[in-house]
């Protein structure tokens, strides 16, 4: 990436942040936090001083590396990781002081353990002096997040490195960590006084100004208790769609022909994502949790509704390979539709599929034969790259089904179990970053701090808390549209403040 040259106002900016510091900065959506964030790292790096940036997610990261790229920081001069993450190292390095000891391989259920463990070790003496010797500045972004935990361990950090940064936006506080948020006024702003900048809807410029600037002037009436009527707004770009049919979000799903732009469809809950997805004719990836919950449910099997149970992962030579494989594959795809009871029972009392003719995917029923007879975690992946195969079967979890049988393959090298390998995949998701996708179906948390030309919001029932709406609405640059069997909705909150 060729690092571009730096305005005089935004280094001016930076520079008072710089000295500013400890400060603290709260900016709306779009309106240039990261690239002010990334500003005062560069600037600082031209002063030979070194910035540990954290976030809450890996896009976060993702996003801002970009940035700093963009502005040429040696890296050198940053390191930039997720909270957890960085607790994660400290508690691994240092399991005496935390009190904890951590597998190699981090369990990310197990994130709090890992942030009070680490404040433990940041207050030690010899760590502070590593922290005061090693950085300069720190920088803590998206910290409307930040429960009373992460916040102990900030703060560890920051007696260690005075000269600390955080930066966040209220209404964008959605991420529902378990435990008490630190709350701005009382927690933020006695040690971080507030830096005041002016905001400028960014991310709109030559798209829709109009959006970003009406972005902007809604926040006020974004609030908890408040009614939001849809219909009292002229917005260019704005588009509101009283049929809430499955045909009809269909419909404007498929409504955008220029594929060159990106379409983010969101709702409330990971099976309503999905069941959008499979109905698009794969035309629309659905985007994972980090943690992969999907996934491991479908390794570990997960008894949670008896009508449809998912069967845990067996073995290699254990039956019932072919039959895993085969709801695997149909949670996972569209087209496979007649593989079904008649398949399916077979399987599950270990009988041959032989005489079994399904037009079209006759392929995948004579893999699925071979891997019952021959239940190897090979022959498995032989049936998957039969499943791909077939033109009208189509992927929509395309994030399940590449790092599941990722950690299938791995167990076929290595011998471990499906799920350690799993967290291991997971965990390189986590450094490198996902696959990117033109049309993409999710919830609001996965895509906080990411930016689409599109965004659709298939529901707005399932939007009443203010702050998932406003992210739902600030992640499109070009155009929103609404869906919605009434356009007025009683906002509320999902969980009490601290």
């Amino acid at each position: 990436m060729t690092p571009q040259p730096m305005d005089d106002a935004l280094k001016a900016l930076a520079a008072s942040l710089l000295a500013a510091a400890p400060a603290s900065v709260e900016m709306p959506a779009g309106t240039g936090k990261t690239h002010l964030l990334a500003a005062a790292v560069a600037t600082a790096a031209d002063d030979s001083k070194r910035s540990l940036v954290l976030t809450h997610t890996n896009a976060g990261v993702d996003a801002i590396r970009k940035r700093l790229r963009s502005f040429g920081v040696p890296s050198g001069m940053a390191r930039v990781e997720t909270i957890t993450s960085w607790a994660f190292s400290l508690v691994r390095a240092y399991p005496h002081l935390a009190g904890i000891v951590v597998a190699e391989t981090p369990d990310w259920a197990l994130s709090d353990q890992y942030v009070e463990g680490a404040a433990r070790v940041a207050a030690a003496t010899a760590i502070a002096e590593v922290h005061a010797t090693s950085f300069d500045y720190v920088f803590v972004d998206e910290y409307q997040d930040c429960t009373l935990v992460h916040h102990a361990f900030i703060t560890a950090i920051a007696d260690a490195v005075p000269r600390t940064v955080l930066l966040g936006d209220r209404l964008q506080a959605i991420f529902g960590f378990t435990g008490a948020l630190a709350e701005w006024d009382a927690h933020v702003l006695p040690s971080f006084p507030a830096f005041a900048v002016e905001p400028i809807p960014q991310r709109w410029r030559g798209h829709n100004e109009a959006l970003g600037t009406w972005l902007l002037q809604v926040r006020s009436h974004l609030v908890d208790g408040l009614d939001f009527d849809f219909t009292e707004h002229s917005v260019p770009h704005l588009t509101l769609v009283t049929d809430t049919s499955p045909t009809s979000v269909a419909a404007v799903a498929h409504a955008f022909r220029d594929f060159g732009e990106t379409v983010l469809l969101l709702d409330g809950a990971a099976w309503r994502v999905a069941g959008h997805a499979s109905r698009l004719n794969g035309s629309y990836a659905v985007m994972e949790d980090i943690n992969g919950r999907f996934m491991r449910d479908q390794i570990n099997g997960n008894c949670s509704s008896p009508q449809h149970p998912v069967l845990p992962l067996p073995a290699p030579g254990e039956p019932g390979l072919a039959r895993w494989f085969a709801q695997f594959a149909k949670a996972c795809v569209i087209g496979l539709g007649d593989l079904n009871n008649p398949v399916l029972q077979r399987l599950e009392r270990n009988q041959s599929l032989t005489g079994l003719s399904r037009d079209g995917i006759q392929p995948v029923v004579n893999a699925l034969e071979q891997l019952r007879s021959t239940a190897t975690y090979e022959q498995l992946a032989a049936a998957a790259r039969e499943v791909r195969a077939i033109s009208q079967v189509k992927v929509y979890r395309w994030e399940a089904w590449a790092d599941t049988l990722a950690a299938i393959a791995l167990s076929a090298e290595n011998g471990e179990p499906a799920i350690d390998n799993f967290g291991r995949v997971r965990e390189r998701l986590r450094r490198q970053g996902r696959k990117s996708h033109a049309r993409i179906a999710s919830r609001t948390l996965l895509v906080k701090g990411l930016e689409y030309d599109h965004v659709v919001i298939a529901d707005l029932s399932q939007f009443r808390d203010p702050r998932h709406l406003y992210v739902a609405l600030s992640r499109a640059r070009k155009s929103v549209t609404v869906i919605g069997g009434s356009m007025r909705i009683r906002l509320q909150n999902d969980r009490p403040r601290a």
